[in-house]
Order: C-alpha cells, then structure tokens, then sequence
C-alpha cells in the first residue's frame, strides 16, 4: 500500500492513548487501512529532544519499522521556498512544522496530521 508521511502529532497521540483506546488512534486506523509509515527527521529531533531513556527505546522500537526521510539539501530549498510564501503572506508557522512539511512535499508523499490548520497552508502538500 502507500507511504505516507506521519506528522509528530499522530505519533505522540498513540503514544498517549490507555493500551485499551491504542486500537482508537489515527495510527492505529491507518496501520489498519495498510498504509506504510515515514516520518521526517524532523519528527525524530522532536521526539528525542526530550530527557527520558524509556521514551528514547519506545520511539526508536516505532521508527525501526519505518522509513525515516533525510532533511537534506533538497528539502532545505524546499522548506526556504515554504518560508518565504508562508511569509509574505503573513502565515507563518512553526520552524519544525514548515521543515517537516517540507520534507513530506519535498518526498511526494501525503502527510497525515491532526494538525490541518498549520499544514494546509503549504501549497502542494497533500493532507491525509
């Protein structure tokens, strides 16, 4: 099936949720559907930028499943094009959101988020 790209967001949701709603989350539904998941570099700094050891193994078990897309040169151009759009429009969002929304159009694939409202104001970036 499809590669979708996974926003921070829908990582953290499952993370969160009681081990008997797992089967509620948007992860979850999406695994269901068959979908296969990458996330951004980005989402890996944002996910192990904080201090606890337990969280680091979880979200390094997660992302061993996953292919984990490179914010490389590329995306870097991409994200400075996002940028200066989302500006002149007076639209800015945050930095992490930009660049992981960049690497997602960046890689051609469709970012699932529950978080439209930042996300739908980059043009071209398909939302799941």
């Amino acid at each position: 099936m499809d590669l979708i790209c996974l926003d921070t967001n829908i990582l953290i949701a499952h993370k969160r949720a009681k081990t008997v709603d797992k089967d509620k989350t948007e992860l979850y539904r999406l695994a269901v559907q068959g979908y296969r998941f990458a996330v951004s570099s980005i989402t890996v700094y944002e996910l192990f930028r904080g201090d606890n050891q337990d969280e680091d193994r979880y979200w390094k078990t997660m992302f061993a499943d996953m292919d984990i897309l490179p914010f490389d040169f590329a995306c870097a151009e991409q994200a400075a094009r996002i940028y200066k759009d989302l500006k002149e429009k007076g639209l800015l969002i945050e930095a992490e959101d930009l660049l992981i929304g960049a690497t997602a159009l960046q890689h051609r694939l469709i970012l699932a988020t529950n978080n439209r409202r930042h996300f739908e104001r980059i043009e071209g970036l398909q939302l799941l």
